[in-house]
């Protein structure tokens, strides 16, 4: 199973074998590969959100959450000052 997972303007595949990891793996995947990619530090994520902008619960496991080809969103501190309107998932 793979997820494209976006933060900020890049897009990274994760492989996540059959899903089994909690959806905050992928969260931090994310930021790690972010990190190494673009020598910035952007902290901590805040969460996952959809497209549509509906939060992902951080505990639930990635399989029961998506299917192939699934696409989210990290949801970083800066996220959050900058759009108020923002939603975060409840850990």
């Amino acid at each position: 199973m793979k997820v494209k997972v976006h933060v900020r303007e890049k897009t990274f595949v994760v492989t996540c074998g059959d899903g089994e990891q909690k959806a905050e793996w992928l969260a931090h995947v994310g930021i790690v590969r972010y990190d190494d990619k673009t020598k910035i530090n952007v902290g901590a994520p805040l969460g996952l959100r959809l497209e549509a902008g509906d939060a992902v619960p951080l505990q639930a496991r990635i399989r029961d959450l998506f299917g192939a080809d699934s696409e989210v969103w990290v949801v970083l501190k800066e996220d959050v000052t900058e759009n108020l309107g923002a939603t975060l998932p409840e850990s």
